[in-house]
């Protein structure tokens, strides 16, 4: 069993994300994980933006732009750096935000759906150790 856990976590990755783009009405999961990273009552500093979603400065300037075009958020500036922007929620980023939220929650409550609080809690070790153990190698923003 040990050696088929990077195949299991690959077809996991893949059904999972095709599962986030069909029920999120075609969201794709860097999109939701984008919304709801945002803080639904004030701007975002980009920078904690992409600490948040594991993101070099090119990967959520990119994630960033595209949301921008589809009038989800909007740049706005940093009041306390004007270098910096600060990434704000539109109304409809908003909605899709709520949208977001169900739809992870609805995932969430399937991913679990016969483990008991015990079992979880080791799966949910086990994927941070893996996050650890493998840290971000590519910092321009993309999959290693």
């Amino acid at each position: 069993m040990r050696s088929r856990f990077i195949y299991l976590l690959s077809v996991a990755h893949r059904r999972l994300h095709a599962a986030i783009v069909h029920d999120g009405d075609g969201q794709t999961a860097a999109r939701a994980g984008l919304l709801m990273a945002l803080s639904p009552e004030r701007g975002t500093p980009m920078a904690q933006l992409g600490q948040a979603l594991d993101l070099g400065a090119p990967g959520i300037s990119n994630l960033v732009e595209r949301a921008v075009r589809a009038k989800l958020i909007e740049r706005v500036p940093d009041p306390a750096d004007g270098r910096a922007w600060m990434i704000a929620l539109t109304k409809t980023g908003l909605a899709k935000r709520k949208e977001a939220i169900e739809g992870a929650r609805v995932l969430n409550a399937r991913l679990c759906e016969g483990f008991s609080d015990d079992e979880l809690a080791v799966v949910a070790r086990w994927l941070e150790a893996v996050v650890h153990k493998f840290p971000k190698h590519n910092e321009s923003g993309g999959e290693p």
